[in-house]
C-alpha cells in the first residue's frame, strides 16, 4: 500500500482537525474529497511531519512517518495548497532548488528541471522571476517543484486553486498524463468534486476530520444508484412508514423532499405501491444521484441527520 493510517489524530488547541482517523491509500491515483476544514491539508501535513500527531501511526511505502521523515521526502512529492515560493528565484532556479533538497545533485538538478518546466508549459517563462508569474503559472510551478526527482507518491493540495477555466482543465490533464505512467500514486486533495472524477480512479470522503467513505469511483456512484428523490402530499408519516417497513432508508432533504434508498433488488415499483397503499399522491420521483458530486451531497446529508 502506498499509504497506512491507523488512529491518527491531530489538534491544533482545542481544535480536532484529524480525529482518530484510519484509511489505506493503495497505489494509483485517489481523490481525497471533503469541504473546507473536513481536514484533508491536516492529514497531508500529519503525513509530511509538517504538523504534530497526538497520536496514532502512519506509514508510507512500509516507512515509519515520524521515525523515517527524511526518507520519505525523498520518496514523496508535495504540491501545497498556499504558495511556497521564492521571491528572487526564477523558476528554473525555483524547481532546481526544489530537486536538490530531495537529494539531486546540481547537475541532475537543473537537467530534470529543464524537463518538468517543459512538460508542465513553463518552458517559456522559466527564466522569469516567480513573483512575477500569474496564479496559474504559480500552481504549474508548485507543481513542476513537486515532481522534479521523480517521486513514489505525489500529494496534490487544491492544484486547481485560483485557476481560470482553461488553466484548470490544463492542469486536470496533466495530472491524468503522470497517473496513466504508473510509476507515481497520486493523492488529489480537493473539494471540487468533478476534479476528482476526471482524474483519479477511486476517492475517499473525508467530513468533520475522520472518513465518511473509500470506495473506487464507479462502485462509489453506483452503490446509490437506486436513490431517489420524492415529494408526496397527503399521509407524509404513513408513506415513509410503510416503505420503512419494507427495507427503504429514509432521509429528509428539506422541507418537501426526501431521499429514498431502495433494498436491493427493488425498483420504483415499491414506491408507487407506497403512495397507493396509504393515500399519498406523488409530486415528484427522481433519481437523486448522478454523479460523485450528488453521493458526497448525500453523505453530508446522512452525516447532518445522524447528528440529529
Amino acid at each position: 500500500m502506498s499509504v497506512t493510517v491507523e488512529n491518527l489524530t491531530v489538534r491544533y488547541g482545542r481544535l480536532t482537525a484529524v480525529d482518530g482517523l484510519s484509511v489505506v491509500f493503495p497505489p494509483g491515483s485517489t481523490g481525497l474529497l471533503g469541504p473546507n476544514g473536513a481536514g484533508k491539508s491536516s492529514l497531508i501535513k500529519a503525513l509530511l511531519s509538517l504538523v504534530t500527531v497526538e497520536s496514532g501511526t502512519a506509514a508510507i511505502f512500509g516507512r515509519d512517518v515520524i521515525s523515517e521523515k527524511k526518507a520519505i521526502r525523498q520518496i514523496v512529492g508535495y504540491m501545497p495548497e498556499d504558495d511556497c515560493l521564492i521571491p528572487g528565484l526564477t523558476g528554473i532556479g525555483m524547481v532546481q532548488y526544489a530537486g536538490e533538497l530531495c537529494g539531486m545533485n546540481r547537475r541532475d538538478a537543473m537537467q530534470r528541471a529543464h524537463e518538468v518546466l517543459f512538460m508542465t508549459g513553463l518552458e517559456e517563462a522559466r527564466y522569469r522571476k516567480v513573483e512575477t508569474y500569474s496564479s496559474g503559472m504559480k500552481q504549474r510551478i508548485k507543481l513542476a517543484q513537486a515532481i522534479v526527482h521523480d517521486p513514489k507518491l505525489l500529494f496534490l493540495d487544491e492544484p486547481t486553486s485560483g485557476m481560470d477555466p482553461r488553466g484548470r482543465q490544463e492542469m486536470l490533464d496533466l495530472i491524468r498524463t503522470i497517473a496513466s505512467g504508473g510509476s507515481m500514486s497520486i493523492i488529489v486533495a480537493t473539494h471540487i468534486l468533478i476534479d476528482v472524477e476526471r482524474t483519479c480512479e477511486r476517492a475517499v470522503i473525508m467530513h468533520r476530520g475522520t472518513i465518511r467513505k473509500q470506495e473506487n469511483i464507479q462502485d462509489l456512484q453506483g452503490r446509490y444508484s437506486g436513490t431517489f428523490s420524492v415529494r408526496v402530499e397527503g399521509d407524509r408519516a404513513a408513506f415513509e412508514s410503510f416503505l420503512k417497513e419494507h427495507g427503504c432508508d429514509i432521509i429528509p432533504d428539506g422541507q418537501h423532499l426526501i431521499d429514498v434508498t431502495l433494498p436491493e433488488g427493488a425498483d420504483t415499483d415499491l414506491i408507487f405501491t407506497a403512495a397507493q397503499r396509504k393515500n399519498a399522491l406523488l409530486r415528484r420521483l427522481v433519481p437523486s444521484v448522478q454523479s460523485l458530486e450528488d453521493v458526497f451531497v448525500k453523505l453530508i446529508k446522512e452525516d447532518s441527520h445522524a447528528d440529529l
